[in-house]
């Protein structure tokens, strides 16, 4: 753990108490979380002090601002991300008022989003950050936090991850920067490590050892780039062991522990204590692969105290005992390991539900302020409408004053039937305008049924979430999450269609994507590889078609993850392509394939039923064959299925 030094502690101290009670509140607001937590204790009165200034005397709108952000980083300090979201949230929508205070705002936010596992709103959080980033002033010293490959990366979408690290480098474009294009260099290593692509990933850390070994550094900053050489050959040493390389992975992780303890990095240290246990291991040293053991035992208890690291210890520990042949000290760990990754699953789950909720208050919140700003919109709208109304009205009735007067000299009928005309108008332009409001509150209310059924759903499928996890291993555990991926489908159609400006069709080859996306990433982890390819141009489909069209995908693909892999890899392959007259889907997997007595219209489990029952409903035909694994192709006719 990270703390103010004992010479920047003092620094701080000297410039807080010479300070305005304004500075006081800045020079506390940017301090870290954890430098926070350590100073707080002493500032805490004086702090109280001020804050009870500002919100009874002066109500001033940065001071709160600032406070929230004390508070905010105090929250995250004690892990309580989810006080933090709030504070963030409150200060950005009540007390921010320029570029720098959304920043600060926002950074806190992507933060707790990425602290409560919600990488889709750190996602978003981290666009807008992308777009007010150029316009911060140079005085503002904030951590930009993870960047959109760290969050793709964090997803486990490495292959994008990739993609978005080399878009990033381009645009940062730091070639004068050693310090950047190392971290680069070690960035796009680990993602390739993770992918297991040993030979690519130590490409990229040689290339960031050799730009470091010609850095010039002054002595201050030594020890910094000593860790950082290391980490590398500590990065390159896991792409040799990953490659069964254990000689030349154990000089490389020895030099990484070596400047981990020096620079006190000791989760770094802990790792690569457990990876040379690993190492030993394999060469069948059992005692030296103890002594490594014995030293990520002791940063256990002395330096690291998250439970992370005590459940890879537990597991390093029985996997120790078993190669030593002490299966029953081998046996015990692994209890304890079940014990305690079964508590910390119980642990993230309650915390699950706590930020499932935080999001949902904080969504509810930004609808409501949207909401509030398209009243006060409409209201100045309107407003403007009546001031040029009443000024045409006013030029209007001198008009029609000349005109009466003029009438009245030439022909009293003549008068009478531009008098009715006139009524006329007027009739009709109340009627047009009344036409429009109610179209456009019309439009208003039906983005609103979409967005309230998607939420609707999105809060049946987290009460699915909640029972899944009590049903863990009964027979209910595959019929209620069957349930949930077929709520999640429909959920998914009605999010697109509030998020579109249409809100009666979206585009089919988009809706499809994600709904692949979502099907993939809501099942278990495995090495079953799903591809797609969509080509249908901008072609849109209504809500009629697109939710029994998704339900089938999700049953087919379901299927196939459940059925035809049982040798747990393999890859499925979903097309969609169109003819002159039909639109062909086809879902089609390299496993066991059908069996032989299989026929296509023999529907014996409700999924089966289900797709041939929304088959029917798009007048779709369903072939299933048997080619190089199995096959179910989908062909309906265009003019039923696009608008």
């Amino acid at each position: 753990m990270f703390c103010l030094s004992q010479n920047r502690n003092e620094k701080f101290f000297d410039a807080y108490k010479q300070a305005d009670l304004k500075t006081k509140v800045k020079l506390v607001a940017a301090l870290s979380p954890t430098e926070l937590k350590n100073v707080y204790p002493e500032i805490k009165d004086t702090l109280e002090m001020i804050k009870n200034l500002i919100y009874f005397k002066s109500q001033s709108k940065e001071g709160k601002l600032l406070f929230d952000i004390i508070e905010a980083n105090l929250a995250t300090s004690e892990n309580n991300y989810a006080k933090a979201l709030f504070l963030a949230e409150n200060s950005l929508h009540n007390h921010a008022t320029n570029v720098n205070d959304s920043l600060m705002c926002y950074s806190i936010l992507k933060n707790s989003f990425v602290k409560v596992r919600n990488f889709i709103k750190a996602s978003e959080v981290n666009s807008k950050m992308e777009k007010l980033w150029p316009r911060k002033s140079s005085s503002l010293e904030i951590p930009y936090g993870i960047t959109k490959s760290g969050i793709y990366a964090s997803l486990g979408f490495l292959d994008q991850a990739i993609k978005e690290r080399h878009i990033e480098f381009k645009k940062l474009n730091p070639v004068n920067d050693t310090d950047k294009v190392a971290s680069y260099y070690n960035d796009i290593g680990v993602y390739y490590n993770f992918q297991k692509k040993s030979d690519s990933a130590a490409v990229y850390f040689l290339k960031g050892q050799e730009l470091l070994s010609h850095k010039k550094y002054p002595e201050d900053k030594k020890k910094h780039y000593e860790f950082f050489k290391a980490l590398l050959k500590g990065n390159l040493g896991l792409s040799y062991y990953n490659k069964g390389e254990v000689e030349r992975t154990i000089p490389l992780i020895k030099e990484d522990i070596y400047y981990s303890l020096k620079n006190e990095r000791y989760e770094s240290a802990f790792n690569s204590y457990l990876l040379m246990v690993q190492c030993y291991l394999k060469k069948q040293k059992i005692d030296v692969a103890r002594k490594y053991l014995d030293s990520a035992e002791q940063l256990i208890n002395t330096n690291l105290h998250e439970l992370t690291p005590r459940l890879n210890l537990l597991f390093g520990q029985s996997e120790f005992y078993q190669a030593a042949g002490d299966y029953k000290t081998s046996n015990n760990y692994y209890q304890k390991y079940f014990n305690l990754r079964d508590s910390l699953s119980q642990l993230e789950k309650e915390q699950d539900l706590q930020n499932t909720e935080v999001v949902f208050k904080i969504e509810q919140k930004e609808e409501e302020l949207r909401e509030k700003t398209r009243i006060i919109e409409q209201k100045k709208l309107n407003e403007a409408r009546q001031k040029i109304f009443r000024a045409y009205a006013l030029v209007g009735i001198l008009i029609l004053f000349a005109i009466i007067f003029i009438l009245i000299l030439n022909n009293y009928h003549s008068k009478k039937r531009a008098k009715e005309l006139y009524q006329t108008n007027e009739k009709i332009n109340l009627q047009n305008s009344q036409i429009e409001q109610s179209l456009r509150e019309k439009e208003v209310l039906l983005m609103e049924i979409h967005h309230r059924v998607k939420n609707n759903l999105q809060i049946i499928t987290s009460m699915l979430s909640l029972q899944i996890g009590k049903e863990d291993g009964s027979p209910s555990e595959p019929i209620l999450r069957e349930a949930k991926q077929r709520i999640d489908a429909i959920a998914l159609t009605h999010q697109m269609l509030y998020q579109n400006e249409n809100l009666s069709n979206i585009l089919i080859g988009e809706y499809i994507q994600k709904l692949i996306r979502q099907i993939e990433y809501s099942l278990p982890a495995s090495n079953i590889k799903l591809v797609s390819e969509i080509k249908t141009g901008d072609r849109k489909i209504n809500i009629d078609n697109a939710v029994p069209l998704g339900l089938i995908i999700n049953e087919l693909l379901t299927n196939a993850y459940k059925h035809a892999f049982p040798q747990g890899s393999g890859e499925i392959k979903v097309s969609l392509n169109e003819n002159e007259n039909y639109c062909i889907i086809e879902v089609k997997d390299n496993g066991i394939g059908l069996p032989d007595n299989y026929k296509s219209n023999n529907k014996k489990s409700m999924g089966m039923d289900l797709i041939h029952i929304l088959a029917e409903q798009v007048d779709a035909t369903v072939l299933a064959q048997n080619l190089n694994g199995t096959s179910f192709t989908l062909t309906i006719p265009k003019n039923k299925l696009f608008s």
